[in-house]
């Protein structure tokens, strides 16, 4: 099997399974790799961009879907359906410290800043967080009060704060990493057990590592120039999955970074933090 992605997103680490997953958002495919095998879950769902753990299997934002999945089974469950013009997607998101699920939207044909932000509760509820950005990326918690969230369109990275009413302070949002005079754009990230911050450079060849308050401490560099994410994983948390993309990359470009389109799989001297799962509540008949 062909296992090189487009546009490989979204690494995920399943404990109760003990196996990864990732996505292509291009091809709309999931992917499961486990035991160094990797097998297709689902490849029936338009552009899937991003997983995140449930009680019961997996949430997966689609084009304009956010769905329940349970694997092995063929068992796909609407949740929500997103009311938007077909020229937009959904893209990266995660699961907050508040339990809820945090995730962005663009368009398809990114032409500006057209894209929303937007948090999902357990019990359904949808609610637009902010306005006014490219392609939403990162989405990582550096605290339950606080959340980065990236502009690869501006490739620029914020500092986000949560106010009490659950409400993102997005008008007031701060510029943690600033990588406009760089061949880099930040993309997806994660969190490791020390608060550091890991995170995909897109065009840029690597993962870096910042301190929380946005100091390039580390970088991995690699041999795929367009690195989309990052998750830490394994039994003990200590390894580091990174999907990358092929996606307008040229015949040279491919021949200069071989390992691109692959999953880069890397073993770490330190472990990343226990992700929280959203819970999908019960309906009742």
């Amino acid at each position: 099997m062909n296992n090189l992605t487009t546009l490989g997103e979204s690494p995920l680490w399943s404990s109760k399974e003990q196996c990864w997953y990732y996505v292509d958002i291009a091809n709309g495919v999931v992917f499961r790799r486990k035991n160094g095998v990797t097998t297709v879950v689902s490849d029936s769902h338009q552009n899937v961009s991003n997983l995140v753990n449930t009680q019961k299997g997996l949430l997966a934002t689609a084009e304009d879907q956010i769905l329940q999945v349970i694997p092995d089974t063929d068992n796909v469950k609407l949740l929500l359906k997103i009311a938007q013009s077909s020229d937009l997607r959904t893209n990266d998101g995660s699961v907050g410290p508040d339990g809820r699920y945090w995730f962005g939207t663009m368009e398809k044909n990114p032409s500006g800043l057209h894209g929303k932000i937007y948090s999902l509760s357990s019990n359904g509820k949808l609610r637009l967080q902010g306005e006014g950005i490219g392609i939403p990326n990162t989405f990582v918690w550096l605290n339950s009060e606080s959340i980065l969230i990236s502009d690869s369109f501006l490739k620029i990275t914020y500092e986000v704060d949560l106010l009490d009413c659950g409400k993102l302070d997005w008008d007031n949002r701060k510029v943690w990493l600033d990588l406009r005079n760089t061949n880099g754009t930040p993309d997806g990230g994660t969190l490791d057990e020390n608060g550091d911050v890991w995170i995909a450079i897109w065009g840029g060849a690597a993962v870096q590592k910042y301190s929380p308050d946005g100091v390039l401490l580390d970088k991995l560099s690699l041999r795929a120039l367009q690195p989309t994410s990052c998750a830490f994983g394994g039994t003990d948390l200590n390894e580091l999955l990174v999907t990358t993309a092929t996606e307008d990359l040229s015949v040279q470009q491919l021949d200069d970074f071989p390992d691109s389109g692959r999953v880069i799989h890397l073993n770490m001297d330190v472990k990343g933090k226990v992700l929280p799962e959203f819970i999908i509540e019960e309906q009742e008949c």
